[in-house]
């Protein structure tokens, strides 16, 4: 269209009469050309380019969203081989991973051998020049990041808990580094007693109380610990006998709740064994006990000949058997002249190799050497009875008094058998079944005068005794306030319903009394031991605990269900460490002693939780990652989950 003579002027040529410009003004505004622009300058930047002239940018932006689902897709497949590779316990990385090998390790193996029937895997390792996800930092980052979002499902649990309890315990790994491993028991919001593992600390450098508590102080701070923690418990070997003390005084001053609790997933014995090992003496003799069950586990014809001999089968040293000291300890000495015989025969056979002869004749040295025989005679005299303890304490935990009174009774023994006539009885034993080492000289280094062999073994009695005497009431010293749990205890509900207990209830608020109103609990804790219906289940406290939020009894009476849950919390019951334990055996032994701390951790927790593991992997794969987990992953796995264009 040919622009009028009035738009050129007034756009281009110029206005010059000010007398009709008014008149001009109006009339531009009216023309075709004024509004044409003004619609123009409207729509100027509200149509995107592309979108309008370019179709090949729509396709573009088509094909880009198409690589990323494919991307994802591809990423989700990792995701659930790393989940299952991980709760399964199985090995990520072979020795050779080269594509000429026949075993590149399990997450290679199992992700090629998808590719076979999986179109996704099969095209990302055809057409893939940069990523195809196999490579040992992409494995880390998958590891870490579902590592990550299980301990955040942990976190939100225990955050919604009103209280939680902390275990400690240590072991050794197979590439000679101790572990501090950490379980968090609470109830969670379904009225359920949880145990989860928390982790793996290395704690080699210093196995002191102010080591380990600094580690403590360090991995559980996102956990408030200092408000939440009720109780602390720990096994004679996380911290030297002489500091256990120590770490409960340090946890205590700032978490002021945290009472320290025997825990009953570790037996009596155990723990007292551990504690005794703060002597030389006793740590040789432990370990010599453990090579006699590791020496016949090993063969089954070498088991044949204590079949043969009449000697009972010595229990297998399984990192989840706890009790294995003490059952070792009385299979040796019940059986101490089959071994004999035993380790004798299978010297006089001349079929068997070498090895089995080399160390058959060491444990018959070690059964006739009098100081082994001295040791075993002590520590079975003692656990023959802490065993009795130990199961009463279990099974009764709810009666306090008479646990109080049975440990005191345990007390009372090992206290009697540290007298000269008990002494004369073990060591009388050991002279008559080895030599009496009266007239031996005592060989010490940078020492030649004699000592008086007896005197020595003396001595040593003594000492283990007072071990043993000292550490059964500092495992049970916090047992008299304790004594809340009876308030709970099935049993005395027609005894309480009489005469209200106002000692275990005061006890309870001494110790956790901001955690409840005072009131409020005195009044439900009655209505409990008068009405019928809430006692129809008298079961285990689970069952309570069940039985109360099923029948939505926690928001009737919150501070009767507060109270059991923090009984539930106190009251470790099961072995969860010792799982804990035995996956870090099997971890360290399948995926090579390299294995950095981080991945250790990350493994074991997804090996031990793997049931909450399996809970998550119904979640579509890229969302099991949270936002803070992506960005922990490498650059190269951003880029092909990058976000979707409009």
């Amino acid at each position: 269209m040919k622009p009028s003579q009035g738009c050129v002027v007034w756009s281009k040529v110029g206005f010059g009469d000010l007398t009709n410009f008014g008149r001009a003004y109006k009339r531009h505004e009216k023309s075709n050309e004024h509004l044409s622009a003004c619609a123009r300058l409207s729509c100027l930047g509200r149509v995107r380019v592309e979108h309008a002239i370019n179709e090949g940018a729509r396709i573009q932006v088509a094909k880009h969203n198409e690589t990323v689902k494919q991307n994802r897709a591809f990423l989700n497949r990792l995701i659930d081989v790393t989940s299952l590779l991980g709760r399964q316990e199985l090995s990520f990385r072979g020795h050779d991973e080269s594509s000429e090998s026949s075993n590149k390790g399990n997450y290679r193996e199992f992700t090629e051998t998808l590719a076979k029937y999986d179109s996704v895997l099969a095209t990302q390792f055809q057409s893939s020049a940069v990523f195809s996800g196999m490579s040992n930092s992409i494995q880390n980052d998958l590891i870490s990041a579902l590592s990550a979002t299980v301990s955040n499902e942990i976190k939100d649990e225990i955050k919604a808990a009103p209280f939680f309890a902390w275990q400690v315990d240590e072991t050794t790994d197979i590439a000679c580094r101790a572990q501090l491993s950490v379980i968090i028991r609470y109830v969670d919001s379904a009225g359920k007693i949880q145990e989860r593992f928390i982790g793996f600390f290395d704690v080699s450098g210093g196995r002191d109380a102010q080591s380990v508590f600094g580690v403590l102080n360090e991995n559980m701070q996102g956990y408030n610990f200092r408000e939440k923690l009720v109780a602390q418990t720990c096994d004679g070997a996380a911290v030297m006998a002489s500091a256990l003390n120590g770490l409960q005084a340090k946890v205590k001053a700032i978490a002021p709740s945290a009472m320290f609790v025997h825990c009953y997933a570790h037996r009596l014995n155990l723990v007292l064994s551990q504690g005794a090992k703060c002597f030389s003496e006793c740590r040789i003799f432990f370990a010599s006990l453990s090579g006699f069950a590791t020496f016949f586990s090993k063969s089954t014809k070498r088991s044949s000949f204590l079949e043969s001999a009449g000697c009972s089968r010595l229990p297998r040293n399984a990192p989840t058997r706890r009790n294995f000291t003490p059952r070792i300890v009385s299979t040796v000495a019940n059986n101490y002249d089959a071994l004999l015989q035993t380790f004798e025969n299978i010297i006089a056979d001349k079929t068997m190799d070498d090895d089995t002869l080399d160390c058959a004749k060491g444990f018959l040295m070690k059964l006739e050497d009098f100081e082994f025989v001295f040791m075993l005679y002590t520590f079975e005299q003692i656990f023959s009875e802490t065993d009795v303890v130990y199961d009463i304490v279990q099974q009764r935990a709810m009666d306090v008094l008479y646990c109080k009174k049975r440990i005191e009774s345990l007390l009372a023994y090992v206290k009697e058998k540290r007298s000269e006539g008990a002494f004369q009885t073990v060591y009388a034993k050991a002279a008559h079944l080895t030599s009496d080492p009266q007239t031996e000289r005592l060989r010490k280094r940078r020492l030649s005068q004699l000592q008086d062999p007896k005197e020595r073994y003396r001595n040593l009695y003594m000492a283990i005794l007072d071990n043993l005497s000292e550490q059964i009431p500092r495992r049970f010293a916090n047992l008299e306030s304790m004594r809340f749990l009876e308030l709970v205890n099935p049993g005395k509900f027609d005894e309480m319903r009489q005469i209200f207990p106002e000692e275990a209830f005061q006890c309870v608020l001494k110790t956790y009394g901001q955690f409840f109103d005072s009131g409020r609990l005195r009044s439900e804790l009655q209505v409990l031991y008068s009405n019928q219906d809430l006692q129809g289940n008298r079961g285990k406290l689970c069952d309570f605990l069940l039985f109360m939020k099923d029948m939505e009894l926690d928001s009737a009476m919150p501070q009767l269900y507060k109270l059991l849950s923090l009984v539930g919390t106190i009251g470790a019951t099961s072995a969860g460490v010792e799982r804990s334990f035995s996956c870090l055996k099997r971890l360290k032994s399948y995926t090579r002693n390299t294995m950095g701390q981080g991945r250790l951790s990350s493994l074991a927790l997804l090996a031990i939780e793997r049931t909450l593991v399996k809970s998550l992997e119904k979640i579509p794969g890229c969302r099991i990652l949270s936002e803070s987990q992506l960005k922990s992953l490498s650059l190269i796995i951003i880029i092909i989950i990058a976000v979707k264009r409009d």
